[in-house]
Protein backbone atom coordinates (compact mmCIF):
# COMPACT_ATOMS: atom_id res chain seq x y z
CA UNK A 1 0.00 0.00 0.00
CA UNK A 2 1.10 3.36 -0.65
CA UNK A 3 2.44 5.25 2.43
CA UNK A 4 0.44 8.84 1.77
CA UNK A 5 -2.72 6.27 1.68
CA UNK A 6 -1.22 4.22 5.23
CA UNK A 7 -0.93 7.98 7.16
CA UNK A 8 -4.26 9.33 5.41
CA UNK A 9 -5.96 5.64 7.19
CA UNK A 10 -4.10 6.34 10.04
CA UNK A 11 -5.10 10.00 10.80
CA UNK A 12 -8.79 9.17 10.13
CA UNK A 13 -8.43 6.05 12.94
CA UNK A 14 -6.86 8.59 15.04
CA UNK A 15 -9.67 11.31 14.49
CA UNK A 16 -12.10 8.86 15.03
CA UNK A 17 -11.21 7.52 18.45
CA UNK A 18 -10.70 10.89 19.39
CA UNK A 19 -14.06 11.74 18.59
CA UNK A 20 -15.29 8.87 20.24
CA UNK A 21 -13.14 9.23 23.28
CA UNK A 22 -14.37 12.85 23.72
CA UNK A 23 -17.85 12.17 23.78
CA UNK A 24 -17.59 9.26 25.85
CA UNK A 25 -15.72 11.66 28.71
CA UNK A 26 -17.94 14.44 27.77
CA UNK A 27 -19.53 15.59 31.45
CA UNK A 28 -23.16 15.57 31.51
CA UNK A 29 -23.19 18.85 33.68
CA UNK A 30 -22.00 20.78 30.64
CA UNK A 31 -24.58 19.29 28.65
CA UNK A 32 -27.13 20.33 30.95
CA UNK A 33 -26.00 23.96 30.32
CA UNK A 34 -25.71 24.00 26.45
CA UNK A 35 -27.46 27.00 24.98
CA UNK A 36 -27.55 29.21 28.01
CA UNK A 37 -24.74 31.92 27.98
CA UNK A 38 -24.66 35.40 26.08
CA UNK A 39 -22.90 33.88 22.93
CA UNK A 40 -25.70 31.28 22.45
CA UNK A 41 -28.59 33.79 23.52
CA UNK A 42 -26.74 36.67 20.69
CA UNK A 43 -26.61 33.64 18.31
CA UNK A 44 -29.98 32.80 18.71
CA UNK A 45 -31.34 36.59 17.99
CA UNK A 46 -28.99 36.71 14.69
CA UNK A 47 -30.65 33.66 13.56
CA UNK A 48 -34.20 34.75 14.67
CA UNK A 49 -33.74 38.01 12.38
CA UNK A 50 -32.19 36.43 9.66
CA UNK A 51 -34.79 32.86 9.70
CA UNK A 52 -37.89 35.55 10.31
CA UNK A 53 -38.62 36.70 6.51
CA UNK A 54 -39.05 32.98 5.89
CA UNK A 55 -42.14 32.72 8.06
CA UNK A 56 -44.50 34.63 5.78
CA UNK A 57 -44.03 31.62 2.93
CA UNK A 58 -44.37 29.40 5.71
CA UNK A 59 -47.61 30.88 7.01
CA UNK A 60 -49.45 31.27 3.54
CA UNK A 61 -48.33 27.75 2.57
CA UNK A 62 -49.41 25.99 6.32
CA UNK A 63 -53.22 27.57 5.75
CA UNK A 64 -53.48 26.93 2.50
CA UNK A 65 -52.72 22.89 3.69
CA UNK A 66 -55.44 23.24 6.00
CA UNK A 67 -58.23 25.27 4.06
CA UNK A 68 -61.79 23.71 4.07
CA UNK A 69 -63.15 23.58 1.57
CA UNK A 70 -60.05 22.70 -1.30
CA UNK A 71 -60.72 25.55 -3.89
CA UNK A 72 -60.96 27.97 -1.36
CA UNK A 73 -57.14 27.19 -0.60
CA UNK A 74 -55.04 29.81 -2.65
CA UNK A 75 -57.43 32.56 -1.11
CA UNK A 76 -57.36 31.33 2.09
CA UNK A 77 -53.73 30.27 2.32
CA UNK A 78 -52.67 34.76 0.77
CA UNK A 79 -54.77 36.65 2.49
CA UNK A 80 -55.19 35.09 6.04
CA UNK A 81 -52.00 32.59 5.85
CA UNK A 82 -50.10 36.27 4.36
CA UNK A 83 -51.36 38.17 7.90
CA UNK A 84 -50.30 34.83 9.96
CA UNK A 85 -46.90 35.11 8.33
CA UNK A 86 -46.74 38.94 8.91
CA UNK A 87 -47.42 38.47 12.82
CA UNK A 88 -45.30 35.44 13.50
CA UNK A 89 -42.57 37.40 11.36
CA UNK A 90 -42.74 40.84 13.52
CA UNK A 91 -42.53 38.50 16.64
CA UNK A 92 -39.86 36.60 15.52
CA UNK A 93 -37.65 40.02 14.89
CA UNK A 94 -38.71 41.65 17.78
CA UNK A 95 -37.49 38.61 19.67
CA UNK A 96 -34.11 38.46 17.35
CA UNK A 97 -33.38 42.14 18.21
CA UNK A 98 -34.03 41.59 21.96
CA UNK A 99 -31.99 38.69 22.30
CA UNK A 100 -29.26 40.94 20.53
CA UNK A 101 -28.98 44.10 22.34
CA UNK A 102 -29.15 41.96 25.38
CA UNK A 103 -27.27 39.47 24.89
CA UNK A 104 -24.85 40.25 27.64
CA UNK A 105 -27.54 40.29 30.84
CA UNK A 106 -30.00 36.91 31.26
CA UNK A 107 -32.98 39.20 31.59
CA UNK A 108 -34.83 37.43 34.38
CA UNK A 109 -35.44 34.52 31.25
CA UNK A 110 -31.92 32.32 32.65
CA UNK A 111 -30.83 33.13 28.86
CA UNK A 112 -33.83 31.97 27.33
CA UNK A 113 -35.59 33.28 24.47
CA UNK A 114 -38.05 35.88 24.60
CA UNK A 115 -40.75 33.28 23.43
CA UNK A 116 -40.36 29.60 22.00
CA UNK A 117 -40.99 30.06 18.29
CA UNK A 118 -42.67 27.12 16.00
CA UNK A 119 -40.61 25.47 14.00
CA UNK A 120 -39.53 27.07 10.52
CA UNK A 121 -40.85 24.21 8.37
CA UNK A 122 -44.92 24.37 7.63
CA UNK A 123 -46.46 21.35 9.28
CA UNK A 124 -48.16 18.57 6.93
Amino acid sequence: MNLLKKRAIHNVLLVSLLCLLSSVFYPSQAHADFGKGPIQKFGRGFFYIFASPFQIPKGMIQTAQDAEPVYLAPVKGTIAGGGIGVYEFTRQLIAGFWDVFTFATPAGRDWGPLYEPSTLFPET
